[in-house]
């Protein structure tokens, strides 16, 4: 779900912003995005089952959840004039068609600052009934 949600972000209007496929960490850790601002992050995706129905005759349905989360900074004392165009598309992302057979998306925005940035972190779930 990585690759589709890279793919929608490519395809969008981005104004002074870019999209890179390397992951948001470097190899100690160390988030990327509070480095190269304006550079939109897209981390691995995340994948988690939880049980729903559980019987006697070994049929089980779970509930699938595949979590991935986005990235980006912005100078906060001069944000971009498409900052909030920005924001609204990139919360879109949990609609987009290319992931098929969920029964349920959420999307979860927060903010937080450090210094003169605003960093942006989008979390998108995907959740099927498997």
């Amino acid at each position: 779900m990585r690759t589709e949600v890279l793919d929608y972000i490519n395809g969008l209007s981005l104004g002074g912003f870019t999209t890179t496929s390397d992951l948001p960490y470097d190899a100690s850790g160390n988030p990327l995005y509070i480095q190269n601002v304006k550079k939109i992050y897209v981390d691995n995706e995340q994948v988690s089952t939880e049980p729903l129905v559980s019987s006697l005759d070994a049929i089980n349905i779970s509930n699938e959840v595949t979590s991935v989360s986005i990235y980006f900074t912005a100078d906060a004392k001069q944000l971009p004039a498409n900052y909030d165009a920005l924001v609204t598309q990139l919360k879109a992302a949990k609609d987009i068609t290319t992931v098929s057979g969920v029964n349920r998306r959420e999307l979860e925005y927060t903010t937080d600052f450090q210094g003169d940035l605003v960093i942006n972190q989008l979390e998108i779930r995907f959740n099927k009934v498997i």
